[in-house]
């Protein structure tokens, strides 16, 4: 867990961000940080430069930048989890336990 930070794109929900704050993750939403209404690319550069770990629904995006490696990680959770909190929580907690950043840096997981 230590060190991982997540970015939350505009499709995630404050309610899951809260909840993993209460775990101790470090959690972004990109509305928070003037990110509304970016192109994708433009999320994963900003999640880059920060270190931190995008997290989106957002299926045809994960797959376009899934031909990059210049990024830290993308998870793209799928959309049954849009209105299961707890399931989001757990699957990034899970995520983040095994998370290695020199071996998984560049690589989209589709959880």
């Amino acid at each position: 867990m230590a060190g991982v930070k997540f970015y939350f794109d505009e499709m995630m929900n404050r309610v899951s961000a809260k909840q993993l704050i209460q775990h101790g993750y470090e959690v972004i939403m990109a509305i928070d940080v003037g990110m509304s209404e970016k192109d994708d690319f433009e999320h994963l550069a900003y999640a880059t430069s920060h270190q931190m770990i995008l997290v989106t629904f957002d299926r045809p995006f994960a797959g376009k930048a899934s031909m990059r490696g210049d990024h830290g990680a993308i998870v793209c959770l799928p959309t049954e989890l849009q209105v299961d909190i707890g399931g989001i929580v757990r699957t990034l907690s899970e995520f983040a336990e095994l998370y290695d950043p020199e071996k998984d840096a560049g690589q989209v997981f589709w959880l």
